[in-house]
């Protein structure tokens, strides 16, 4: 290149350049340099450090003429890439006599370019400029970084509809409220009237910044499902008021719960709480919660009218007897009426059907062969309330013909679960103390202790061991208090050993 030749030219050729360069200017340099310059240029760039030979870079008889093949490595010669736009720029938008370029250079683009955003974007111009061209790449992506993210209609938005000032540069920061900038489609929102409602502020809650039609409002107060669903909001809206609008079913289906004829709801004083039998899909199918008397069995399917009588619902009593008076005086089998029965119905009755009636016949178990189905074999003549719980009651011809042994005789205890199941009479088991069935005392009749006919609770043992006494005396001679006598003897002998 012309420039790096002259740079590498010996100082005599140099001195020789610069002789040659006073003869060619002479010593007016800077009053020709003036007059053979543009003057829109600026003033002329500073030659004091340029080689003096002019012909290295112009040519011609003007100065504004440089030589074609003329070259220079910006980056080489000065340490500073010019790239983008600058690569084109003229040298003297840099190099004048403001001053030495370098002390711009050192401020960055500031020392160079105007601030035309009057400070309010930073210094640092790289975030929104290149080095190409002033155009700003990225804005959308750039935008996210601030308050007000650009989304749907507002990235297609030309900036200057919002920044008014863009144009001159001047960036201001913006209120980010909706209203801010949409307070003329307030103003035109009629359907609903938004400003008569009160909805001047927190747009989003109801749109989204793709456009304004189809906008949808979180309808958390009263949610909106079933019918309510497709409703058109007039109709509980009435007149475009929306602020104040009551919740409960009653004050919109007033007019409903007035005309329900079956059953008849104002005459049966129903709840005005609509919710409690009906949803919110249709009138028809109501369910009500029975939870006063649960609907179970026959109960399930019934007709209201069946138990509510007359269409009157309040105060209908909810225990059995108040509703089957008929069904218990007109039982035969047994008969209710002449037994005594309990009208608490549901005490052998199920819901399902009057047959197969169990009792929990707690005061007397009915186990082993007590356990029949006929309970005329107990209740006698269809008597039920004040039957007897023992044995004897039921079972005194039984004790009586009863000969092996013979309990009447013997005087038997009449308590007969002391030696008998209710299974069968056969197998009694009595708990004898006294050993009976082995050694001296084994195979005895109950005669032969129980000497006294008719008292098992006397038995005798000196009528047998008398003629021992004796012999019974000497063997207790050691043992004091000793007596010869029957209570004696069982003190000593419970079990009949020695």
């Amino acid at each position: 290149m012309i420039w790096t030749r002259i740079r590498r030219m010996n100082p005599l050729a140099l001195a020789l350049a610069a002789l040659l360069s006073f003869a060619c200017v002479g010593g007016a340099l800077h009053e020709a340099t003036q007059q053979g310059w543009w003057a829109e240029r600026g003033p002329v760039v500073p030659h004091r450090t340029f080689p003096a030979s002019c012909d290295l870079c112009h040519v011609g008889d003007d100065w504004t003429t440089v030589r074609e093949d003329f070259e220079f490595d910006h980056a080489a010669e000065t340490g500073y890439a010019l790239e983008g736009a600058h690569e084109g720029a003229q040298c003297l938008r840099c190099h004048n006599d403001r001053g030495p370029a370098e002390s711009f250079a050192a401020r960055g683009c500031a020392g160079c370019h105007g601030d035309v955003h009057e400070g309010l974007q930073g210094s640092e111009c790289a975030t929104c400029h290149t080095q190409t061209d002033w155009r700003v790449r990225g804005a959308i992506a750039a935008h996210d970084r601030t308050r007000f993210p650009l989304v749907g209609a507002h990235a297609a938005t030309a900036c200057r509809r919002c920044h008014e000032g863009i144009e001159a540069g001047i960036l201001a920061p913006l209120d980010v409220e909706c209203v801010s900038c949409h307070r003329a489609d307030l103003a035109r929102a009629e359907a609903p009237d938004h400003i008569a409602n009160g909805w001047v502020e927190t747009c989003d809650r109801c749109h989204i910044p793709t456009g304004w039609t189809g906008a949808a409002f979180n309808h958390n107060t009263f949610p909106l499902n079933g019918a309510h669903r497709t409703a058109d909001c007039t109709e509980c809206h009435v007149g475009g008021v929306f602020a104040g609008t009551p919740s409960a079913c009653f004050a919109c289906h007033q007019s409903e719960y007035q005309s329900a004829s079956d059953p008849d709801h104002v005459a049966a004083g129903f709840s005005t709480d609509c919710a409690e039998c009906h949803n919110t899909s249709t009138w028809e199918g109501a369910n009500f919660a029975h939870n006063v008397f649960r609907l179970t069995g026959a109960h399930f399917t019934a007709d209201c009218t069946e138990c509510h009588v007359g269409g009157v619902f309040v105060g209908t009593p909810s225990d059995c007897f108040a509703c089957h008076q008929s069904e218990y005086q007109s039982a035969s089998d047994p008969d209710h009426v002449a037994g005594g029965f309990p009208m608490d119905c549901q005490q052998c009755h199920g819901t399902s059907s009057w047959e197969g009636a169990t009792f929990g016949h707690k005061a007397f178990p009915l186990t082993g062969a007590h356990a029949v189905t006929d309970c005329a074999q107990c209740h006698a003549g269809g008597v039920y309330a004040g039957t007897p719980s023992d044995c004897f009651s039921c079972h005194q011809a039984d004790y009586q013909a009863a000969l092996d042994p013979n309990h009447a005789a013997l005087g038997f205890p009449r308590q007969c679960e002391q030696c008998h199941g209710t299974t069968t009479w056969s197998g009694a088991t009595f708990n004898h103390k006294f050993q009976i069935n082995g050694g001296p005392h084994g195979n005895l009749g109950c005669a032969d202790c129980h000497v006294m006919p008719g008292n098992l609770q006397v038995a005798s043992c000196t009528h047998c061991h008398e003629h021992r006494q004796s012999e019974t005396d000497d063997e207790h001679d050691d043992v004091p208090g000793y007596v010869y006598s029957n209570p004696a003897c069982i003190a000593c002998h419970p079990d009949g050993r020695e």
